[in-house]
């Protein structure tokens, strides 16, 4: 018996039943966001920094370890128009406001779109190293319950990216962000109910932060 091969949209990776993409519309902040990520974790389903590159338009890509990665970081760290941080939400929190403030650009924001170990590790990449880093001063939740992890407080990629862009109090994002988790959880439900976590039973509900 031939196993259904299941359909799935090129740019948010849910089965095309659940696309989510045509209710998107990307939102443009003062701030970038930079992904620091690898092919391979691009290529996961369950990778949330697609949903930053889909919802957000100030954002670019850099894939580590591919021909040229170093001279596309130093590209974006060098920059006249933003100041670089790079953002590790348990770092102590460093208030963003001041850089903005002494330095009188926005932020380039790098963000480590990988697993937690990985980003441990990448920090110390000598490139990197450098470059101030800032963390959240306060940690929401996890609302991702697609994969293990050691801490409640170990946030994806997309809360991680959100939650700085609303410390940061962006003129009209908070009402924004609020549409974009709306599709996070979504998508991430989606998923969920893939990898029977959640019943597919539409008539049954199940709260999906109870999900293990």
């Amino acid at each position: 018996m031939i196993k259904a091969i299941t359909e799935r949209c090129s740019q948010c990776r849910l089965i095309v039943q659940d696309c989510i993409c045509p209710e998107l519309t990307p939102v443009w902040t003062e701030h970038k966001i930079t992904l620091l990520t690898s092919r391979r974790e691009s290529r996961i389903p369950s990778n949330t920094g697609r949903l930053i590159q889909l919802m957000l338009e100030n954002t670019s890509t850099i894939f580590i370890g591919e021909k040229g990665w170093e001279k596309e970081v130093m590209m974006e760290i060098t920059r006249n128009d933003y100041t670089p941080v790079i953002l590790f939400p348990m770092f102590s929190p460093i208030d963003s406001e001041d850089i903005i403030a002494n330095r009188g650009k926005p932020l380039n924001i790098f963000v480590l779109d990988t697993s937690w170990r990985n980003a441990r590790r990448w920090l110390h990449k000598p490139l990197l190293l450098n470059l101030r880093k800032i963390g959240l001063k306060k940690i929401p939740p996890s609302e991702y319950r697609l994969r293990k992890q050691s801490d409640k407080n170990n946030l994806c990629t997309f809360q991680a990216a959100i939650s700085v862009l609303n410390e940061l109090e962006i003129k009209d994002f908070t009402s924004a962000s609020f549409q974009m988790y709306e599709k996070f959880r979504l998508w991430v439900q989606s998923l969920a109910k893939e990898r029977g976590l959640i019943p597919r039973n539409p008539f049954i509900h199940t709260d999906i932060n109870n999900c293990a």
